[in-house]
Formats: C-alpha cells, sequence, structure tokens
C-alpha cells in the first residue's frame, strides 16, 4: 500500500494551509481518504501508484509542502481513519516526511523498507518531474490549464484569447508532454515496489 505524509513549511510563520490542501486533496482515489493527522500535517492513503502519483502532483504545483511517500503494508482490517492506521508504510512515510524537509527545492522522498531499491528510482524520477512543474510559470499554467480543459489546442487558444501558434510554443516551452510522458514509468515503479 501507499502512505503519504504531507507537511506544511514555514507553518509557524504563516497561515493554516491544511484546509485548502485537503481540498484539493479530495478528488484523489484513496484506500482512507486524507486528514489532518496533527497540527500542520496532512495524511491519506492513495488507492494505488497513479493515485499517488495525482496526490504528489498536486503537493508538488502547490509548492508549500514537504511530503513523505511509504510503500509497504499496512496492518489490516483498516481503521475508519488514517489516524488510527499502522504499518511499515506509514513508518516509512514518516521517515520519508523528515528527510524531505531536508531536501532540496523539490521537498518530496520515498521510503520503503521491502523494497529500498524500487524506492530510490520512484524518488529519482520524482526529483525530476517534481523539477520541471516548479519551474513552469504561471502562464505556462495558464495555457496547460486551459489546454486540459478544452477538445482542442484551438480551443484553449480561443477561450484564452491567443493564437493556437502561442497556445503551442508555451506547451513546449512548459515541458508539460516530456514532463506526462513519465508519468506511466512511474506509475510501473510505484506498483513494482508495492508488489515486492
Amino acid at each position: 500500500m501507499f502512505a503519504l505524509t504531507i507537511d506544511q513549511r514555514l507553518s509557524r510563520r504563516g497561515d493554516d494551509l491544511v484546509p485548502e490542501l485537503l481540498g484539493l486533496l479530495g478528488g484523489v482515489r484513496t484506500v482512507l481518504p486524507f486528514e489532518r493527522t496533527v497540527g500542520d500535517e496532512v495524511q491519506g492513503l492513495p488507492a494505488d501508484g497513479r493515485a499517488a502519483l495525482d496526490a504528489l502532483l498536486i503537493v508538488l504545483r502547490d509548492g508549500r509542502w514537504s511530503a513523505g511517500l511509504g510503500i509497504g503494508a499496512v496492518e489490516h482490517p483498516l481503521p475508519a481513519s488514517v489516524r488510527a492506521a499502522r504499518g511499515p508504510a506509514l513508518l516509512d512515510a514518516r521517515d520519508a516526511v523528515e528527510r524531505a524537509k531536508g531536501a532540496g527545492p523539490v521537498r518530496v522522498s520515498v521510503a520503503s523498507s521491502s523494497a529500498p531499491d524500487l524506492a530510490a528510482e520512484v524518488e529519482a524520477l520524482i526529483g525530476l518531474i517534481g523539477t520541471m512543474v516548479l519551474r513552469r510559470t504561471s502562464t505556462q499554467w495558464v495555457v496547460v490549464d486551459a489546454v486540459d480543459a478544452s477538445a482542442t489546442q484551438r480551443a484553449a487558444a480561443e477561450t484564452l484569447g491567443v493564437t493556437p501558434q502561442n497556445v503551442s510554443q508555451t506547451l513546449t516551452a512548459s515541458a508539460i508532454g516530456v514532463e506526462r510522458a513519465g508519468y506511466p514509468v512511474l506509475v510501473r515503479l510505484l506498483e513494482e515496489a508495492d508488489a515486492s
């Protein structure tokens, strides 16, 4: 299973961002939903590798969090709340989030007691994807979001009031295609680590 522990950066100097994050994570498929566990920390059990990636992309794009992904067993039967859940995946997530706090700009770490080599590969790929997410400008995000919400790039261009060429050039500069090409590889590695 996958356990994700997310901790707000610089929480003593800023607003409580947990309610906003929980709203963003509400659409992620989970075994146990994300919830505030203590203070400015959020934890949940994503349903599978793709759901874990979806949650990490939300956290990365927001940029105000450190995240630790644990991959391994969770004791069954599952409780009603993630706060009562136990098992190696949750312990690994705790270790990973502490390591992520001291990491570079991406601030995501991955740990798995049962598959440490695969966890290291997952972390490396998340680091590459996270670097692209963090380097994307707000203008590039506007175009990416418009294209995602439209049937075609031309329709997105009309919505934005720009030319289709502008949309195409911005998408290329954003490297969103390169980033998303890595998603299936990352999901496969996550599922392999989970199966170990």
